[in-house]
């Protein structure tokens, strides 16, 4: 593969470059229509894609639309030469400056994570985060007898939410608190209720309070509340700090399953 590349916003001409990548035939060509139909509309700017390409062919593509809360998710080819792919990266550095709490994310289910390039062209290495998911139909639910449901202003509750540093928590419209107890004492408090995406579950496990971690109360509530989920949703995608290895023992202990692994990187 040749080293000479070019780094182009996409016009209403180049839409299908958009999802030139996507490697599902199909899904690309659905995608495209939907894509064409919001640029009719006047809801889409399409040149707020970068494109870059290289031997005639798309080599990367990465939207930086106007929120800056969230990251930029570039896809490009495994094979994207190492030159072409950090002039890519600095580019949509450069695009964001004007935002600089803006974030690179490299998720390895959209490409292959390649650190080198990225530091080259300027971003800092932040964190690395780590992405579950688990089935929830069929599974059953065997109520844990030390877990109840609460309301955060029961005095308990409310020592342990100052404990575990959220003293303002209030549940979402659809969600619910439960505590683990033992002898009348909250040990770990966590909710339950609607995830981000049709028949998902979302789940905050708040967490077990400081001198009771290490006795499985974590594990023990968050099978609950998968239980609790299960009841109403399909499925629950939930993520951890790839280091927080109590967490990680946890998802894998209740049937979870690792799908995604993600590298984040701020601007300097």
């Amino acid at each position: 593969m040749s080293t000479a590349f070019t780094l182009q916003a996409a016009t209403p001409d180049t839409l299908a470059d958009i999802h030139a990548l996507h490697p599902d035939p199909a899904e690309a060509a659905r995608r495209l229509s939907a894509t064409q139909e919001r640029v009719r509309a006047g809801q889409l700017d399409p040149a707020r894609f970068l494109l870059l390409r290289g031997d005639g062919a798309v080599q990367g593509v990465c939207f930086v639309g106007p929120n800056a809360r969230v990251p930029l998710f570039p896809t490009y080819r495994a094979d994207t030469p190492a030159g072409a792919l950090t002039a890519f990266l600095r580019e949509l550095r450069r695009r964001v400056s004007d935002t600089p709490d803006r974030q690179l994310l490299l998720d390895d289910t959209l490409v292959t994570p390649r650190p080198e390039e990225a530091v080259q062209a300027g971003w800092v290495p932040e964190s690395q985060h780590v992405i579950y998911r688990t089935d929830l139909r069929d599974r059953p639910h065997a109520p844990d007898p030390d877990v109840t449901a609460v309301s955060p202003d029961d005095p308990g509750v409310q020592e342990a939410l100052r404990e575990l540093g959220h003293p303002d928590w209030e549940a979402a419209e659809g969600w619910t608190l439960h505590a683990l107890r033992r002898e009348g004492q909250v040990l770990a408090l966590g909710a339950t209720g609607p995830g981000g995406r049709p028949g998902e579950a979302g789940l905050d496990l708040i967490g077990v309070r400081p001198a009771q971690r290490g006795r499985g109360y974590g594990a023990r509530l968050h099978a609950h509340l998968l239980g609790v989920a299960a009841q109403t949703f399909a499925s629950h995608t939930g993520g951890t700090d790839a280091g927080n290895h109590a967490m990680r023992r946890t998802f894998e202990r209740n049937g979870s399953v690792l799908i995604a692994s993600q590298s984040y990187y701020r601007q300097p």
